[in-house]
């Protein structure tokens, strides 16, 4: 059973507090450099400097995180069915009909001229900030309660500003080819349309795991009490730690904040 078939006809209640709370930390998840990453004008060194940046902090091991989350959990059906389902994804792209979401990653990064080895063999030099929110999300990966370690990657790290509006259905992330069409990469950095599977993949079972990654959370941790507060405190962490990683990496890049 496929993540939005296990959905349909689930409801989130996203008018309780501990939702309301969480979405306004999703709400402030962008940053000032991002619009240079959706025109034209970046270097092949600054494209270079955010997506090594990217791979290396997180792309890479993204569902070894997910696996370290899920054996903290206790047995409860429900999230460790939505979380091997992630895993699945993410380490094999079965349920996209795609490829391990890391391969994918490559491919995109081969499709811009880009080597596998400058990704795989050449040694990181990470920024510091980056190096901080790696390392945190390494620790809380590990980290008892398993509500907290849930929360951080499934909700912080693979959502995004558009959180709210994505789950109330005023906001409809593009799809298919007109995701690839219309990619920055794609329009402005000559990117092959066949190099960005990594994207069509996102569009077709991402919205199925945004609503997993809620559910699991909304229903295993209270609206107040010292868990809720943990939560939400972690995940304000995850962004204050993110937003200073994206100003390292924009530095990397050589971009001024306006």
């Amino acid at each position: 059973m496929s993540p939005s078939h296990r959905s349909e006809g689930a409801s989130l209640d996203l008018d309780r507090p501990l939702a309301q709370r969480l979405l306004g930390v999703m709400d402030r998840k962008h940053h000032w450099a991002y619009p240079s990453l959706t025109r034209p004008g970046l270097s092949r060194d600054a494209l270079y400097q955010h997506f090594r940046h990217e791979y290396e902090v997180y792309v890479r091991d993204f569902p070894v995180l997910l696996a370290r989350a899920l054996g903290l959990c206790p047995p409860l059906d429900d999230v460790r069915r939505a979380l091997a389902e992630n895993i699945y994804e993410e380490q094999t792209g079965a349920l996209s009909k795609s490829a391990p979401h890391p391969e994918l990653f490559l491919v995109m990064m081969a499709g811009l001229g880009f080597t596998r080895d400058a990704f795989v063999t050449a040694p990181a030099t990470l920024h510091p900030a980056a190096t901080a929110y790696r390392q945190f999300l390494l620790d809380v990966s590990a980290r008892h309660p398993w509500q907290v370690a849930v929360a951080l990657l499934t909700v912080w790290v693979e959502g995004s500003v558009n959180e709210r509006g994505e789950l109330t259905g005023t906001f409809t992330r593009k799809r298919g080819e007109e995701a690839i069409r219309t990619h920055p990469m794609v329009l402005h950095y000559g990117c092959p349309a066949e190099s960005m599977a990594l994207v069509k993949a996102h569009g077709e079972i991402e919205g199925s795991h945004r609503h997993d990654a809620w559910q699991m959370v909304l229903d295993h941790v209270p609206d107040e009490g010292p868990l809720a507060d943990e939560v939400v405190t972690t995940v304000e962490r995850g962004l204050q730690l993110w937003l200073a990683y994206r100003d390292g990496v924009a530095e990397r890049m050589g971009l001024q904040r306006p």
